[in-house]
């Protein structure tokens, strides 16, 4: 069965990824980024006199742009037709989500290319958007709520990051209050994700939820055991462990697909 939204599921995504890949890189080109602050250095790579200033760190996140744009090449053939939901019903929630984590790329890309402190706005933002895409949508599902609710959870969870991110506290093991809160969203999805399975008794293949959990899980002790001055840092590498956190994030958001 072929996706009601028919091309639109992978041209959005593909519109976003274009447009924001070429953003990105004009950005970066005439230095709409501001000044070099090192933000990002925490995170290993050391820092390049190019353009591209931590170029692993930068280039592993076209991960998330493969992912997302497979993603919607599926849904547009109607690989999973036969499977009754939201994102193989309806355009609003498949566009959706295939575009962000399309998005995530290049707003990765922007801090670590960059190391200014806009770019590493720009890096938070998205973890944010896909913490408050997965935690509405799990409620919803939960709920059996409409997309305006959905759209209202989905601002809810944007808003409580990004106050979060503005708290001036660090905490230890996860660095900051915006990683603590992102990492609390993607506990309440989890959450919600066995209430659907053994609740609601929604069709789910449990090995996929398993796997996505496992990728976030082993990248973020990769995360912490690559950052700057840990066991697992070398900054001149070609192999960076920041970079290894990017693909399984990305492969996470794909076994979550």
């Amino acid at each position: 069965m072929k996706h009601p939204g028919g091309r639109l599921v992978l041209v959005i995504p593909l519109l976003t990824a274009v447009s924001s890949l070429a953003l990105l890189f004009l950005a970066i080109t005439f230095g709409w980024f501001g000044e070099h602050t090192g933000t990002g250095s925490r995170f290993c790579e050391v820092s390049q006199p190019g353009l591209i200033k931590q170029p692993v760190n930068t280039w592993s996140n076209l991960g998330f742009v493969v992912a997302g744009l497979y993603m919607g090449s599926l849904l547009m053939r109607g690989t999973y037709g036969a499977n009754a939901n939201a994102l193989t019903r309806s355009t609003f929630y498949a566009a959706f989500y295939t575009s962000l984590v399309v998005f995530v790329g290049p707003c990765s890309m922007a801090m670590h290319a960059t190391e200014t402190k806009l770019g590493g706005y720009f890096d938070l933002l998205s973890m944010y958007l896909i913490a408050a895409f997965i935690t509405a949508f799990s409620i919803q599902r939960f709920c059996g709520l409409g997309w305006r609710t959905f759209t209202g959870l989905f601002i809810a969870v944007m808003a409580i990051c990004l106050s979060a991110q503005e708290i001036p506290w660090r905490v230890p093991v996860v660095g900051h209050v915006g990683n603590l809160v992102f990492g609390i969203f993607i506990v309440i999805t989890t959450v919600f994700e066995f209430l659907n399975t053994f609740v609601r008794k929604l069709d789910h293949q449990m090995r996929w939820g398993i796997l996505s959990s496992a990728s976030i899980t082993t990248a973020f002790i990769i995360w912490n055991l690559s950052l700057t001055g840990c066991v697992c840092c070398d900054p001149y590498s070609v192999i960076q462990g920041h970079g290894i956190w990017h693909l399984l994030c990305a492969a996470s958001l794909w076994f979550l697909f």
